[in-house]
C-alpha cells in the first residue's frame, strides 16, 4: 500500500504565504507607529496608521491584555511557572509596586494616555526590553515609572 505525502495545493500555498507576510509587514508598521506615539506624535485623521494604533492600544481588550501580563509578572514573582524565559526578576521584585499601579491603572476605567499605553506595551511586550535583556534591568524603574506616569497625562 503506497503512502501520500500530504499535498498543499499551489494556490492555498500562495494564501497562506501571503497572509504570513501581511501579518510580518503589519507588526512591523505597528512597531514603526508605537515608536512614534511612545515619543509624543498626536494620532491625526492624516495619519490613518497612528490613528488605528492609538484606537487599539486605548481599548479596552488592550488595556485587559496589557494589564494580564503586569499581573503574570507580579504573580510569578512569588511562583515562577516557567523558568526557560528570562526576566530580570531582581529588578522586577524591586519595582513590584510600579507593576501593580500599572495593572491598576490599566484595568481601571478612566481614559488612558496613547503615549503611556504605547510604552507599557513596548516594555511588556519587547524581548530585548529591560523588562527581559539583564543588561537594562537598570531601566526597568525608570521606564515603568515614566509609563504609569504617562497613562494620566492629558490627551
Amino acid at each position: 500500500m503506497a503512502v501520500r505525502a500530504l499535498h498543499l495545493p499551489h494556490l492555498h500555498l500562495h494564501r497562506l504565504i501571503d497572509a504570513v507576510r501581511a501579518r510580518r509587514d503589519s507588526s512591523g508598521r505597528r512597531a514603526v507607529a508605537d515608536e512614534w506615539l511612545v515619543w509624543g506624535a498626536r494620532p491625526q485623521p492624516a495619519s490613518p496608521l497612528l490613528a488605528a494604533r492609538a484606537a487599539e492600544l486605548t481599548s479596552a481588550k488592550t488595556r485587559r491584555q496589557l494589564a494580564a501580563l503586569a499581573r503574570r509578572i507580579i504573580t510569578e514573582q512569588s511562583d515562577p511557572r516557567c523558568r526557560a524565559y528570562a526576566v530580570n526578576r531582581p529588578a522586577i521584585r524591586q519595582h513590584l509596586d510600579l507593576f501593580i499601579a500599572l495593572a491598576e491603572r490599566l484595568e481601571s476605567p478612566k481614559p488612558v494616555c496613547v503615549q503611556g499605553a504605547a510604552r507599557a506595551a513596548r516594555l511588556l511586550n519587547d524581548g530585548g526590553g529591560p523588562l527581559y535583556d539583564p543588561r537594562r534591568a537598570g531601566e526597568l524603574g525608570p521606564t515603568l515609572a515614566h509609563a504609569v506616569r504617562e497613562l494620566d497625562e492629558r490627551q
